[in-house]
C-alpha cells in the first residue's frame, strides 16, 4: 500500500489537488497536534510515508501522526505501515557518523545564553521548543555558543554553533567538520523539514528562526549545487539575503541558478534591517503573509 491508500483507508481528509499547501512530495492534512478540524492542511506527510512535518509545530513521525488521528494502538499503526511502498523516497548519501560537541546544555540552565537571545529579540523558550536549540557554556572547545542542530526528516544529521560573545575577533559561526556530521551540512537547507509549497531563502539559522517555518538557510554566504537542487522542489522561492552589496550579488547568483526551473523565483530586499534577524516585526509578518500563507 502507498501512504495515499492508507490515508484513504483511514478516511483522513487530505488537501485538494491545487491547495497552496500541497506539493509534489507531500500529502497535506490537518495537523492532529495543533490544527484539528481547521482544514488548514498545515501538516505534510512525505509520499514515502517516512515522516511528516507541520509548518506550525514541527516534525512528527508518521506513526505518531496516525496514532494521534485514529486513536488506535501504536502496534496497529506499525502493522499498517510495515509494507508501505517507498518509490517516492529520495535517499541522501551519508558521509559519516554524527558526533556532537561536548558540554551541550539546555538553555534553561544557561542564563547568559538566554540574555543574548533576549537582547537580539528572540524568545529562547520558543526557539528551544520549535528549533531544539541548546547552548554550550564552559567547554574545552566551542565555549559560550548557541548549539543549533541541523535536521533532515526529523533526524539530527549535522550541527552548527553561534558565539554569544560580542568580540568581533571571534568567529561567529563554527559548524561540524566532515568527520562530525552524518550528512554534509552544505548539501542541506536548514529548516527544510518545516517547508512546504513556498520558501523564503536566507543565509543563516537565526534568519530562519526570525521568519519562522517556511524559511530555509543555505548555512553560509555561499550555496552549493546540492542546495540549489533541493530548492527546486519548492514551486515558490523568495531570496532574502543581507542588504550589503556582496550579499545581494550572491542573491542574484542564486536567482540565476533557480530561474530556469519550474515555479517562481524572486528576490526581496529588506527595508527595516540589514538581515531578517534585524528586520521589523511588521516587515517579517508582511513577508510571511505574501509568501508563506
Amino acid at each position: 500500500m502507498t501512504i495515499e491508500e492508507i490515508l484513504a483507508e483511514l478516511d483522513i481528509e487530505t488537501a485538494p489537488e491545487h491547495h497552496h499547501h500541497s506539493t509534489s512530495k507531500y500529502i497535506s492534512i490537518d495537523c492532529p497536534f495543533c490544527g484539528k478540524g481547521t482544514q488548514g492542511f498545515h501538516l505534510g506527510i512525505h509520499k514515502s510515508g517516512s515522516h511528516g512535518s507541520c509548518w506550525r509545530c514541527g516534525p512528527h513521525s508518521t506513526v505518531d501522526i496516525l496514532t494521534e488521528i485514529t486513536q488506535q494502538p501504536r502496534f496497529k499503526i506499525h502493522e499498517l505501515l510495515k509494507d508501505i511502498q517507498t518509490e517516492f523516497f529520495e535517499p541522501v548519501r551519508t558521509q559519516g557518523t554524527l558526533k556532537l560537541p561536548k558540554g551541550i546544555k539546555t538553555l534553561k540552565d544557561l542564563p547568559r545564553h538566554q540574555k543574548y537571545l533576549k537582547e537580539r529579540g528572540y524568545n529562547w523558550k520558543k526557539l528551544s521548543k520549535l528549533w531544539n536549540i541548546q547552548g554550550i557554556g564552559i567547554a574545552a572547545n566551542l565555549s559560550w555558543r548557541i548549539f543549533i542542530p541541523i535536521q533532515l526528516n526529523g533526524e539530527i544529521v549535522s550541527w552548527t554553533t553561534r558565539t554569544i560573545s560580542k568580540n568581533k575577533d571571534i568567529t561567529r559561526y563554527i559548524s561540524a567538520s566532515p568527520e562530525q556530521e552524518k550528512i554534509n551540512h552544505k548539501t542541506l537547507l536548514y529548516g527544510e523539514d518545516y517547508a512546504r509549497h513556498a520558501v523564503v531563502i536566507v543565509e543563516g539559522p537565526f534568519d530562519v528562526m526570525r521568519i519562522g517555518p517556511g524559511a530555509v538557510a543555505t548555512l553560509g554566504t555561499g550555496f552549493s549545487t546540492a542546495q540549489v537542487n533541493r530548492l527546486t522542489q519548492f514551486p515558490v522561492r523568495a531570496v532574502i539575503f543581507d542588504t550589503e552589496k556582496e550579499a545581494q550579488k550572491r542573491a542574484k547568483k542564486l536567482m540565476d541558478a533557480l530561474i530556469d526551473f519550474p515555479g517562481e523565483t524572486f528576490r526581496i530586499e529588506l527595508e527595516s534591517g540589514k538581515d531578517a534577524g534585524e528586520a521589523s516585526e511588521k516587515e517579517i509578518q508582511q513577508i510571511r503573509k505574501e509568501i508563506l500563507t
